[in-house]
């Protein structure tokens, strides 16, 4: 059987693990939004020089001054079609990095939340000289976390408790009561 020195350094050494492998989860999902950013900028950049090249050969081929209104309106109105497209097409960017990002916080989350619940369990179990110390560390150590959270959580959106149906919360509370 391990010494409470050792099974309390397992199981820090297991948080640590649980929480950079968050921190790697999200990092991968951050890098694949940046990578969709940059491919929808190089495809508009591709779009545009197509378009300005077009419309310069419109231009060129204007003889009167009702051709070149027909051809400026023509632009203008591709070029704000474009603009429409970029900004649907940068707005689906987001959404989905903002729906990856919070699937895997949520994820990451609650097997981060399990490790430290395995954590203080074995802390429970320490002598009180012990484990006052360490519960402090503890504690200051995710009230940083939560504020940190609690600072990038949009502030319309709400946190995965506050988002439980009524009747789940309210089997919880019955379940607390008894």
């Amino acid at each position: 059987m391990f010494s409470l020195s050792e099974q309390l350094t397992l199981a820090s050494k297991a948080v640590l693990e649980t929480q950079l492998a968050s921190a790697t989860a999200l990092a991968e999902a951050a890098f694949d939004s940046g990578v969709n950013v940059i491919d929808l900028n190089v495809d508009a950049v591709k779009t545009s020089l197509a378009a300005a090249g077009e419309a310069t050969r419109q231009w060129l081929a204007v003889k009167n001054p009702l051709e070149w209104f027909s051809a400026t309106a023509s632009q203008s109105q591709l070029a704000i079609d474009r603009a429409k497209a970029y900004g649907r097409q940068a707005g689906d960017i987001a959404q989905g990095a903002q729906a990856k990002l919070a699937s895997v916080a949520q994820a990451e989350i609650a097997v981060s939340k399990q490790k430290v619940g395995e954590l203080v369990d074995l802390v429970k179990k320490t002598p009180a000289a012990v484990a006052t110390p360490i519960n402090s560390f503890l504690k200051s150590a995710f009230d940083g976390a939560h504020a940190g959270y609690d600072k990038t959580t949009p502030a319309g959106q709400p946190a995965a408790a506050d988002a439980v149906p009524a009747d789940q919360a309210a089997a919880r509370g019955q379940r607390g009561a008894q």
